[in-house]
């Protein structure tokens, strides 16, 4: 079959290189370089990212590694140990250690709501911070997980949502860093699509889609079309409508710093509960040097946008660096907010699209990621979907 693919974000890329060895695929990717908002970005010796924090939610064992391998990348991915720690009271905390901080009382209360959440007997129709609310410290940590991972609140995050991302905890593990950061992942989805006899069309913005007896991306015709540029702005486009509401988007702010003398031992995450915004940062230059000039670390903080007045939130948020560095030596190197026509997701988890329109129109990228999947974790669920559902189509016409 001819494929179009609308959009060489990580989820159109992934879809084409899965794609690209049965079928004949054409990306269009309206900027001059790929990867949309994981890749990197050069500046001044060290490699910032487009958006993303160089680290993959469920490292080397989850749905995006697993998506990798079976497209033939070759990229290697290093698990954090340990996954995280919760800086609280100027003290590292693993998860488990976080339970005798509390009164006996508390300490009984937390155990429960950790069982219940494993276990996955919990009220699904509630949020994340209902849960949470009669353990003060249970609600802050929460909040910083929810903030680094999903770039929402605990009380803006649907129970059901979290449920699925336990299961999917419990079963891959915790985060990991791919070496050479995003871009070794986007160079490799390009790479095999072009291998495969596939075209990347670069500086080219679609105008329309439209769907009938065949499917056409402009003026070119194809039998399915697979767009990565967010269900509303396909919408836009299309001659065909699907959304019954507007998804809700997910809003944040990245700062990355360069620090010679670092801030974390760790390659996994620093999870920030007791900070006025920022939710968390990473090292990475812990597990993969190259991501830094020599003698220096790539820090990376994420907070959720909470109100409008951007101004605010960045002061914020460089106000929590400061009191977490402590007087160290440190510069900021880069300041992004993903809001607007570019959030963190074009749909916050809870609220994502289904992928499959019909048989010639599919939707991948981070407005139609999978339950319970975090960032690009679940993009790439969406795009495995979409892959085994139109492998099902061509065994059916085949």
């Amino acid at each position: 079959m001819k494929i179009g693919i609308v959009g060489a974000g990580l989820g159109g890329l992934l879809a084409g290189a899965l794609l690209s060895k049965n079928h004949e695929v054409v990306v269009f990717e309206k900027l001059p370089f790929l990867g949309g908002r994981f890749t990197n970005l050069e500046y001044d010796g060290f490699q910032l990212t487009t958006g993303a924090l160089h680290m993959i939610p469920h490292g080397n064992d989850g749905y995006l590694a697993q998506a990798l391998r079976k497209a033939g990348a070759n990229v290697k991915i290093i698990n954090s140990e340990p996954d995280g720690t919760f800086l609280i009271n100027g003290k590292e905390y693993l998860y488990k250690e976080l339970f005798s901080l509390v009164s006996f009382k508390e300490k009984a209360k937390a155990l429960k709501l950790a069982t219940k959440l494993k276990l996955g007997k919990v009220d699904k129709n509630i949020s994340f911070g209902e849960f949470l609310e009669d353990v003060d410290l249970a609600l802050k940590v929460g909040n910083a997980f929810t903030g680094w991972a999903l770039s929402l609140t605990a009380y803006e995050t649907p129970m059901s949502e979290i449920i699925e991302i336990a299961k999917n905890y419990h079963k891959f593990g915790g985060p990991g860093i791919p070496i050479g950061g995003c871009k070794s992942v986007i160079d490799e989805l390009s790479r095999i699509i072009k291998n495969n006899n596939g075209k990347i069309i670069k500086e080219y913005e679609v105008k329309s889609i439209e769907i009938d007896e065949k499917a056409y991306i402009d003026d070119y015709e194809f039998d399915i079309v697979i767009s990565n540029i967010s269900p509303v702005e396909t919408q836009k486009i299309c001659n065909i409508k699907f959304l019954k509401s507007k998804p809700k988007p997910s809003k944040g702010i990245k700062i990355s710093i360069a620090t010679k003398e670092g801030i974390i031992k760790h390659g996994g995450v620093l999870f920030t509960p007791e900070c006025e915004r920022i939710n968390g940062l990473n090292q990475v230059t812990n597990v993969d040097k190259s991501l830094a000039p020599d003698g220096w670390h790539l820090v990376m903080t994420h907070q959720t946008q909470l109100t409008n007045n951007i101004k605010k939130e960045i002061d914020l948020g460089l106000e929590d660096i400061e009191n977490l560095f402590k007087g160290k030596d440190y510069k900021i190197l880069h300041i992004q907010s993903y809001r607007d026509d570019w959030p963190v997701n074009h749909a916050s988890n809870g609220t994502d699209i289904d992928n499959i329109v019909n048989d010639k129109l599919y939707l991948v990228g981070d407005g139609a990621k999978g339950r319970g999947g975090i960032e690009v974790e679940g993009i790439a669920m969406g795009v495995l979907k979409v892959v085994d559902y139109i492998n099902s189509l061509n065994i059916k016409n085949g």
